[in-house]
């Protein structure tokens, strides 16, 4: 088993007692901070400063479901191994910043170890910061920003409205039952696509797939590839290739549900075949940003002051290519968009004091290969190109080496040598 080694400092900068509150300090704050959706490799980092910070040396392991470490006292010699395996993170952005910030505020104030698990334990059991009125307005208007981005007819604009309100109510209903976190993303396509086609045998005018896209546009993972993507940048092949598997087999349960609920749709009604035709206008994109940009900060919990300076990153995001799409070609504007956002997020995470992912989050999700291939898949169904359209696939590929290379080149240009950047605490 790998285990990545610290380079630990013995600086006893807080009055933790004995090895047990050290080691299990180290383990409550790497899983706090796991839980609420930080990446693995800023987890590592973490844990690196916190051992530093408390005098112990550790060697650690972060994947997307396992936490393994093993800590040593250099002075007593006490040694402990733990070996975890946890369920992925929630992707929490307002707790993941509030634990950020106590974790801080605990190592610049010296707090004891009894003070430290009490801050982590106020901030886990914290409540939402929206209620369920504001996440059940962000899963409606989600569809209908996404459809005043890519274009769409009024009346399928009109009714995605309704089908944003349905996927939030699917989605309560699911999330009552234990085996919903593997399942939630297959059971919302389907009934989605099965309600829309109820819709279209009564509204021909309807177009169908886009509906049934727009309706579950939330649940394509765009946040889980930014990690992925993250971790792939810094070789850390072994999380990264598992928070990028996560997502493949969430596009799988999107696209068999889709596909399924739509042909069972099919096979009940005589539906008319779908013909995409925009008649949304362009100044409509100056409106579906923000709101789409608000409805993902809502759903993913981000404080209202972080989702305001996040919205400049989705600016960048959505415009980028397009500037350079006509000159140089999208690929470098993906290039230059990735790594303005990426750059940008880590400069304004030092600013408030928050981890770079609240920031992140809303640029990159709209920039990623995730949420643009269902964009371009929204215009090319008549032909069923989701089967059978190579050119999806080649541009989703060098979408994703445009972004990766961006993101690293943000990384390495902000932090020159990533062994001796700046600590997280």
């Amino acid at each position: 088993m790998y285990f990545r080694k610290t380079k630990t400092k013995y600086n006893f900068d807080i009055p933790v007692k004995n090895f047990e509150e050290k080691y299990k300090l180290i383990v409550k704050i790497g899983n706090a901070l796991h839980k609420f959706g930080c990446s693995s490799l800023r987890v590592e980092t973490y844990i690196q400063d916190v051992a530093k910070h408390i005098g112990v040396e550790v060697a650690c392991q972060v994947t997307t479901n396992t936490l393994n470490y093993q800590i040593e006292d250099p002075q007593t010699k006490e040694r402990q191994v733990i070996l975890q395996y946890i369920p992925l993170g929630s992707n929490n952005l307002g707790k993941l910043a509030d634990l950020h910030k106590k974790i801080r505020e605990a190592f610049k104030e010296g707090h004891d170890y009894e003070t430290i698990t009490q801050n982590i334990d106020m901030v886990m059991n914290k409540k939402l910061i929206y209620n369920e009125f504001c996440i059940a307005l962000a899963y409606t208007v989600i569809p209908p920003a996404f459809l005043g981005l890519i274009g769409a007819s009024w009346i399928t604009f009109s009714f995605s409205f309704l089908m944003g309100f349905i996927t939030y109510l699917i989605t309560k209903g699911v999330k009552r039952f234990n085996t919903s976190k593997y399942t939630i993303e297959f059971y919302t396509a389907f009934m989605c696509a099965f309600i829309g086609s109820v819709c279209k045998y009564y509204i021909p005018e309807l177009d169908l797939i886009e509906l049934s896209l727009a309706s579950i546009i939330l649940y394509v993972p765009g946040l889980t590839i930014s990690i992925a993507l993250e971790e792939i940048s810094f070789n850390q092949f072994n999380s990264g290739s598992g928070f990028f598997f996560n997502s493949v087999m969430i596009f799988l349960k999107l696209f068999i549900g889709v596909y399924l609920g739509m042909s069972i749709g099919t096979f009940f009604f005589d539906l008319s075949p779908d013909s995409y035709i925009n008649e949304l206008p362009k100044w409509m994109h100056f409106f579906a940003l923000p709101i789409l940009s608000a409805g993902l900060g809502v759903v993913f919990n981000t404080k209202l002051k972080d989702l305001l300076i996040g919205l400049f990153l989705a600016v960048i995001a959505f415009w980028g290519p397009m500037i350079f799409q006509e000159n140089i070609g999208w690929i470098f504007g993906t290039f230059i968009s990735a790594f303005l956002i990426t750059f940008l997020s880590i400069i304004l995470s030092k600013w408030k004091n928050v981890p770079p992912s609240v920031y992140l989050l809303q640029g990159i999700v709209i920039l990623v290969p995730g949420s643009r291939l269902f964009m371009g898949l929204s215009h090319q169904f008549n032909n069923d190109p989701i089967i059978d359209n190579p050119s999806i696939g080649t541009s989703g590929l060098l979408m994703f080496c445009a972004i990766v290379v961006g993101m690293l080149v943000a990384y390495s240009t902000y932090y020159p040598n990533l062994d001796n950047r700046d600590e997280v605490i």
